[in-house]
C-alpha cells in the first residue's frame, strides 16, 4: 500500500472544505470590521495627520492639547 492510497483513503478533502469556509468567514469578517464597525472619528484623525505641524504632534504625543 503506498502513500499516495493511505491519502486517498483518509477522507482529507473535508477539511480543504472546512478551511476554504474558514478563511472565507475571517475575510468576510476583516472587511465588515474595517469599513461598518471601526468608529469614524479615528479614520478622521488619521486622515489629517499629514497636514499637521511637527509641534501639534510633539504635543498630541505627550497627552497635552495644541493651542
Amino acid at each position: 500500500m503506498s502513500l499516495t492510497d493511505v491519502m486517498s483513503a483518509a477522507g482529507l478533502s473535508s477539511w480543504t472544505e472546512l478551511a476554504l469556509i474558514l478563511c472565507f468567514i475571517t475575510f468576510a469578517a476583516i472587511v465588515v470590521w474595517v469599513f461598518f464597525v471601526r468608529s469614524k472619528p479615528s479614520y478622521d484623525q488619521v486622515r489629517t495627520l499629514p497636514l499637521e505641524d511637527d509641534d501639534d504632534l510633539t504635543t498630541a504625543a505627550k497627552g497635552g492639547e495644541s493651542a
